[in-house]
């Protein structure tokens, strides 16, 4: 059987959702009909380390690695090289430059994800994109929530769409003692110390001042109450800052970024998420596999893997009070909070597995080419 040849095309594989679930995805798949790779326009990233399937392979051209016409030729270079079937964008950064290099090659079929981040302020930007979405041969969206969105701001169909929702390694990301207790020792938090955690770039995005001002709340009714972020980024300064101002220098641990989210998950007891906006966040399924309750905001994809009050509790952007008594709530009833653990764990190796995830987008791909070759 021939091989189906599928090349990603990012920005870069940095640390982020989307570049995390590409890598997954690749290492997920079935090397004996697929070949996956990805070619990264603007620099390398550090994820691309993570990737261990031997066949799959990241390009990246460090002189085409600024402007259109040279997104175009790095995309054109790889593919010439290999001879995709099929070249998968990721978003506005990606997707004019797949849709244009596709245009000058032969027998390749272009089709996009969005992820969750949108770019629709200038009526040029609605446009264009509105003309790509309607040019792929297929548009995936990593919740039902965000192809809503995109069709309302977009104002394309949303039949040209279809979700696939993201899916976690449950086998890395699960509930383990031994960790907890190694890294708890790491960090020098004791057994009795009950632990808010998140995990995300440090970046405006996420919120996190909402979170360090709920914290607040927490500490004065819960005294051995930590709050710590795994995770780096340009606001971390102003976080800090914003730590200090609050009272809780001691109380707030930023622990920069980490290789070992595994272990760091088992740390915690809670996972906390105050996005302002998110497609279909992984890192909740992770905590989630990891046996920890998600405190998420109520935007994006969050509402279709968190069920409210079972695994865990949904809160409006910014709402301060909201996101304190939840937390408290869990924390003044520890059998709750075990069986919302229990709960968050087995919901998601029921429904969010990473092999489901990469069987769906294996699905699609195999579809594209039979579609193309006229096979029903």
């Amino acid at each position: 059987m021939k091989k189906i040849k599928v090349l990603h095309v990012v920005l870069s594989l940095g640390t982020g959702g989307l570049e995390n679930g590409i890598v997954n995805t690749i290492n997920g798949s079935d090397q004996e009909r697929f070949k996956i790779d990805v070619v990264c326009l603007r620099e390398l990233g550090e994820l691309g380390e993570r990737i261990s399937n031997p066949g799959s392979k990241v390009y990246f051209d460090s002189s085409l690695a600024s402007g259109l016409l040279n997104s175009i030729k790095a995309i054109r270079n790889v593919h010439q090289l290999n001879h995709y079937d099929v070249i998968h964008t990721h978003g506005w950064a990606t997707m004019l430059a797949g849709y244009l290099a596709g245009l000058l090659e032969k027998d390749v079929i272009v089709i996009n994800g969005e992820h969750g981040t949108l770019y629709y302020k200038t009526v040029q930007q609605r446009i264009i994109q509105r003309f790509l979405f309607n040019r792929m041969k297929i548009n995936l969206s990593v919740s039902a929530a965000l192809v809503n969105e995109v069709s309302r701001k977009f104002k394309v169909n949303r039949n040209i769409f279809r979700p696939i929702l993201n899916g976690v390694n449950t086998q890395r990301f699960c509930p383990d003692q031994q960790r907890r207790q190694q890294i708890r020792k790491e960090l020098s938090i004791s057994d009795e110390q009950l632990v808010v955690g998140s995990v995300g770039r440090l970046v405006t995005v996420k919120n996190y001042p909402s979170l360090i001002k709920a914290f607040k709340l927490i500490a004065e009714r819960v005294p051995n109450a930590l709050l710590l972020f795994a995770g780096d980024g340009p606001n971390r300064e102003k976080l800090e800052e914003l730590t200090q101002q609050q009272g809780l220098k001691d109380k707030v641990k930023f622990l920069g970024r980490r290789d070992d989210i595994p272990s760091v998950m088992n740390a915690y007891d809670v996972f906390v998420l105050p996005s302002y906006r998110e497609g279909l966040s992984n890192t909740i399924l992770e905590a989630m596999s990891s046996g920890l309750p998600a405190i998420v905001s109520n935007v994006g994809g969050s509402p279709e893997i968190v069920i409210e009050g079972k695994t865990g509790y949904l809160f409006e952007v910014d709402d301060i009070e909201q996101i304190s008594s939840k937390i408290i709530h869990l924390f003044e009833d520890s059998e709750m909070l075990r069986e919302f653990s229990n709960n968050a764990r087995e919901h998601v190796v029921k429904n969010y597995s990473l092999e489901t995830m990469v069987n769906n987008y294996q699905n699609v791909y195999q579809e594209l080419i039979d579609s193309a070759e006229g096979i029903h």
